[in-house]
């Protein structure tokens, strides 16, 4: 069953947003290699805005980034969750107007990206204002049904194809998690 998913306090998404969201998160290098060590990309040419950058690292989970003040596309943001010393979970994302969009990696349900996923929403509630978390997968995987499943139990809702708040990609199931925001810093003073 489709859940039509309302945004919250969001304006409605203008054309310009929408196109800006026709690119897809970009796999890292480290997910086709095997990985010794995390490698981090650091670019010291201003103009190179399409390398990642390390933003955040604690615990296990890193995060990179494109550098977002060198232009007004959406910014790629990779979660990398150390599961071992040789193996990392990977969540790659796109950032625009306080939505996170995850792509599911393959394997998803395994114990370790639930894990990685559990740290990735933890971070984008208490780092950034981010309002609400999208994830996306093909809508023929073999495994579509586990992961309705599994994304529902977690909080997770699914949207219609058709939401306006949803970018142009074709063949793809979005399931949202509005993050609830602390509303402390309004007036608790009656009118």
């Amino acid at each position: 069953m489709t859940v039509p998913w309302q945004p919250g306090t969001e304006g409605d998404i203008t054309y310009k947003e929408r196109e800006d969201l026709t690119l897809r998160p970009r796999s890292c290098l480290q997910c086709s290699e095997s990985l010794a060590g995390l490698q981090v990309v650091r670019s010291t040419k201003q103009g190179d805005h399409n390398q990642l950058k390390e933003l955040y690292s604690a615990g296990n989970l890193t995060v990179l980034a494109t550098d977002p003040l060198l232009h007004q596309d959406p910014v790629q943001l990779d979660f990398h969750f150390r599961l071992t010393p040789q193996t990392s979970a990977h969540w790659h994302g796109l950032l625009c107007d306080h939505r996170l969009f995850l792509d599911i990696p393959y394997q998803a349900l395994d114990q370790g990206n639930r894990e990685s996923l559990t740290a990735t929403l933890e971070y984008v509630e208490e780092k950034t204002n981010v309002d609400s978390v999208f994830v996306n997968f093909q809508n023929n995987r073999n495994d579509k049904g586990a992961l309705l499943r599994a994304f529902s139990y977690m909080g997770f809702e699914l949207v219609r194809p058709d939401h306006p708040a949803l970018p142009p990609w074709d063949n793809v199931i979005f399931m949202v998690y509005p993050l609830e925001r602390d509303l402390g810093h309004l007036s608790s003073e009656p009118p």
